[in-house]
């Protein structure tokens, strides 16, 4: 399971260190492979069974035919395959790292990683408390 927010910064050769409590999951389950793919909600990061499990079971059954074809060209067809290096590393593809700068947060959520700016994460996870707040009190927990 992937969770908490970890700062990191991407490299001047354009790679991305994933943390250390991480490497060993996606080398396992994933080979060390990871789609990258830009969704509504900003930059993702998927093992790659994670991936093809949406990809070729999840997508296929949505009901609406033109948001199908919508996801399977967007967030199908924009996706990359990243693969870690012996250090862990990723070398993103630079229209990401664009998007990007190179102060970044990966962001666990669950079964994948959210990949912000630093600013735009901070904006985000302010902008996200009082939701935040609500959610956890109609879960009781």
């Amino acid at each position: 399971m992937f969770s908490g927010s970890h700062t990191a910064s991407i490299d001047e050769k354009g790679r991305l260190a994933i943390p250390a409590r991480f490497r060993a999951a996606l080398a396992a389950d994933a080979q060390g492979q990871l789609a990258i793919t830009p969704t509504p909600e900003g930059i993702k990061l998927y093992p790659m069974p994670v991936f093809e499990n949406i990809a070729k079971n999840v997508i296929p059954r949505h009901p609406d035919i033109a948001q199908r074809r919508a996801l399977k060209n967007l967030f199908v067809g924009q996706s990359m395959t990243l693969e870690m290096d012996a250090q862990g590393r990723m070398l993103l593809p630079p229209k990401f790292r664009d998007a990007l700068g190179t102060a970044v947060v990966l962001v666990g959520q669950v079964d994948h990683f959210a990949l912000w700016s630093e600013a735009a994460w901070m904006a985000h996870a302010a902008a996200s408390e009082a939701d935040y707040a609500n959610a956890f009190a109609a879960l009781d927990l």
